[in-house]
């Protein structure tokens, strides 16, 4: 099968390359050949490519894909595809829907099909937006108000439910917590994302659920935007602080921006995952790779780097196990720069019953069996800084244990349960402390 990429930047959508998959019902372990278009290459990157020059920007499909004329044969599918597929709850979701079975590979491709509209990122497939064009025509959409959202009233949860299948925008959501996309209108009402045009659109975000009846899971959701509060006051770079009610939590989507003349602006994002090249789910990863992916691609590495560092830190201290590379990302913004994205998936999931570990590690760790308590100064010495950058590291690093030391107060100014503070949290101060006698 064939199939068409199209790549969004300068308010339109850009046919950009071909995408041949060799084998439909291997799923994607199954081979598959990109190359861009002669057209595309012409017109976004020969300039570029005629002074030695890589576009590896948001004109890409992935920072390992720049625009060039090369054929790209790779045994399985290219890594920044599985970005686009649905995972978690909403593969089952979507699945059930389809009449698939889940867990088979040769579903991976009908699933991708629906998923790939263009919800997530400045990457869609041609004829999957053009599928769900026809899917949604003439179908009356219905909104919601804010409020209406945040005590998970029957209508909004109707509206979730239904046009959460029917529409893309939502399929293409990874994780175990059901999510739904919804686009705020001109009118004030939040309709799911697909039924929104960038024309009307004024603000994007990401509509969170409580994935049981238990308690824990409850908590875990709350917990949740009380860290992207509790991240802002510590120094991480988060976008905009969510909002929680009633089992409920509304995300701000950093993915989508907005103008000075108004128009929607799509950033390109690529999980880490995809960024070290690995097409595959439930990857064992190492920090290690992570950073040199943002040393080579960042527009400012030494920064990028540091956040990352900080935010390894902050899972350990905080109680946030869940630390896997698609829960970390590259941004890539209209002006042609790579940035870490800001946090996301933040969250006290040492609470969670199921006993989540630790996915990505410290290599240097590793015979030490240290990753849980790092030798900080050692993982530092390892980044390969010059003596000024290893300085100024240091430096950062000791004024953010300070901060992180007070962050069980601030979760207590902020009302949160004893079980966050006293267990999530519970490590808080032990790991600050490692850190501060690091950075001496």
């Amino acid at each position: 099968m064939r199939l068409a990429l199209q790549i969004h930047f300068d308010h339109e959508w850009h046919q950009a390359a071909t995408l041949e998959i060799k084998d439909n019902d291997a799923g994607y372990q199954g081979a598959s050949i990109v190359d861009y278009d002669l057209d595309y290459f012409i017109a976004e990157a020969s300039q570029e490519f005629a002074s030695g020059e890589k576009v590896c920007d948001l004109r890409a499909l992935s920072v390992r894909y720049p625009v060039d004329l090369e054929n790209r044969y790779d045994p399985h599918w290219p890594p920044f595809l599985l970005d686009l597929m649905p995972q978690g709850h909403a593969r089952r979701r979507l699945a059930e829907h389809l009449g698939l079975v889940e867990a088979a590979r040769a579903s991976d491709l009908p699933l991708l099909l629906r998923s790939a509209t263009g919800g997530i990122g400045n990457i869609r497939i041609r004829q999957a937006a053009d599928s769900e064009a026809e899917r949604l025509h003439g179908v009356q959409r219905q909104g919601v108000t804010e409020a209406q959202i945040l005590e998970r009233s029957d209508r909004f949860m109707e509206v979730a439910d239904r046009f959460g299948v029917l529409a893309s925008g939502s399929s293409g959501l990874q994780g175990e917590w059901p999510k739904v996309s919804m686009t705020q209108a001109t009118d004030g009402l939040y309709y799911p994302d697909s039924f929104v045009s960038d024309d009307e659109a004024i603000r994007h975000v990401i509509v969170k659920l409580v994935r049981s009846t238990e308690p824990t899971d409850r908590l875990i959701l709350e917990g949740e935007g009380l860290y992207s509060r509790i991240a802002a006051e510590i120094g991480l770079n988060v976008s905009e602080v969510s909002t929680y009610a009633e089992g409920v939590l509304i995300i701000p989507r950093f993915d989508r921006q907005m103008g000075r003349g108004g128009q929607v602006l799509r950033l390109g994002q690529e999980s880490l995952v995809s960024a070290i090249g690995v097409a595959d789910f439930g990857f064992i990863g190492a920090h290690e790779a992570y950073i040199e992916v943002l040393r080579r691609f960042s527009s400012d590495p030494f920064a990028d780097v540091v956040e990352y560092l900080k935010r390894d830190i902050a899972n350990l201290a905080l109680g946030n196990p869940d630390n896997h590379g698609r829960n970390s990302a590259l941004s890539k913004h209209p002006d042609g720069t790579i940035r870490l994205s800001p946090l996301f998936d933040f969250a006290p999931m040492r609470l969670a019953k199921e006993g989540i570990i630790r996915s990505t590690r410290w290599a240097s760790m590793r015979d030490a069996g240290l990753d849980h308590l790092p030798d900080w100064k050692l993982v530092c010495s390892e980044l390969m800084l010059g003596a000024d950058e290893q300085g100024r590291l240091m430096d950062t690093l000791s004024q953010f244990a300070d901060r992180l030391r007070q962050a069980p107060q601030i979760a207590e100014d902020y009302g949160a349960a004893r079980e966050i503070i006293d267990r999530a949290m519970s490590r808080c101060v032990e790991i600050a402390d490692s850190l501060s006698v690091a950075c001496t």
